[in-house]
């Protein structure tokens, strides 16, 4: 296939990158996308719309699209090639879940070096909405005006901590980047939030599966695949294999590009339960055996995730001398009071999870993973490895 230029384009929190990457796609040029790792502050309300033909004309340019950085639990960063025609398909097949057109508007407190952040603005460009750019919300009144937001675990749990009401604005708040407790969803659901559980990765353009969710909606359930995508689960390994027009095209591996193959295999493992709809268990790459068990450090951090107070867990597997390897996990903790409740946490696990998944230590999430919108399971292992002591909680 013709590869077409490839240029870089730097971004950070803050950014309206969608004119300069329309010019670049109008050259048929794939558009790699570098995070400046700036946080900007604004909270500017930018309305979004293509000129008239513009669609026609960046269809008649094949090569166009972005290059995004991701990595998987390894920490090693791989570059993904996205073709436009596969973000334009995401935004129009997730629309059919969540609609989003004129008049609505998105936050975004992403940068849109991921495909997270950029995906809302083709969006917007899509399907004729707005975006909002701004820091990550941590009151209710930071969302007033918004339509759509989109949350990891860990920020839905700050908000929850306001005791004020949310926006009549929101329509649908979308709750991914990896697990998160039964009991937070059932709480933001119980206020009258509009939950929704999205699954996806980066080869895939963002979602693949998403739903609404409801009371007692077991903390594993992603939702039905969209419509137009095709989910199976690997007999096997259980390794979840996703096909459809939202695919990547490729990848660059040491410099040369690669192909993707299909299905994509996805590294997650999960199910499909009887109404068809998708459940994640966890990442085969952050699987480890412990005295010949299989641990999925999700699974722990689940359970976690559910105890009063904790906002976010990260659970590593750390060498042992006996078992091969042992859990360990961080925990961020929402106030200083909630330590009560936390003094005897493997107690309270024991009431969920079987002993070979209860850590081996707790410690308190360092203030700059739990600043992030995802804990990184490879820095903290990495961290752990080079000796750095962390403040243990039980």
């Amino acid at each position: 296939m013709s590869q077409g230029a490839l240029i870089d384009l730097e971004v950070s929190v803050g950014d309206d990158p969608t004119a300069r990457l329309v010019e670049a796609w109008e050259r048929g040029e794939r558009v790699r996308l570098v995070s400046k790792g700036i946080a900007a502050k604004s909270d500017v309300v930018h309305a979004l719309a293509l000129p008239r033909g513009a669609f026609d004309r960046l269809r008649c340019a094949p090569s166009a699209g972005v290059v995004i950085a991701t990595s998987g639990s390894s920490g090693s960063p791989r570059f993904i090639d996205i073709g436009l025609e596969a973000m334009l398909a995401s935004a129009t097949l997730g629309a059919r879940v969540i609609p989003f057109g004129a008049g609505d508007v998105w936050h975004s407190s992403l940068a849109p070096a991921h495909i997270g952040g950029v995906m809302i603005f083709v969006r917007a460009l899509v399907l004729g909405g707005a975006v909002r750019v701004g820091a990550q919300p941590r009151r209710w009144s930071d969302l007033e005006g918004v339509t759509h937001v989109s949350l990891v675990g860990a920020q839905l749990a700050r908000l929850l901590e306001d005791e004020a009401s949310a926006p009549r604005s929101l329509k649908a708040v979308m709750l991914g980047g990896g697990p998160s407790g039964q009991a937070l969803r059932d709480a933001a659901i119980l206020r009258g939030i509009p939950l929704f559980s999205s699954y996806g990765l980066t080869e895939t353009s963002s979602q693949v599966a998403t739903g609404a969710l409801r009371i007692g909606d077991a903390a594993t359930l992603a939702g039905p695949p969209i419509e137009g995508i095709g989910i199976a689960i690997d007999p096997v390994s259980g390794e979840i294999l996703v096909d459809g027009p939202t695919l990547a095209r490729g990848e660059f591996v040491d410099g040369q590009w690669v192909e993707l193959a299909r299905p994509l295999r996805t590294r997650d493992t999960g199910f499909l339960d009887e109404s068809g709809r998708l459940h994640i268990i966890g990442r085969l790459d952050s699987m480890f055996i412990s005295g010949g068990r299989n641990i999925h450090p999700e699974q722990i951090e689940r359970a976690l995730a559910a105890l009063a107070g904790v906002r976010s867990a990260c659970v590593v597997g750390v060498a042992h001398e006996k078992w091969g390897r042992r859990p360990v996990a961080f925990i961020d903790i929402a106030a200083v009071s909630a330590e009560k409740s936390l003094r005897s946490v493997r107690e309270q696990l024991r009431a969920t999870l079987e002993p070979h998944l209860i850590p081996d230590a707790i410690y308190r999430m360092p203030i700059d993973e739990a600043a992030s919108m995802k804990p990184s399971r490879a820095r903290l292992s990495s961290r752990l490895a080079s000796g750095e002591r962390f403040d243990a909680i039980d």
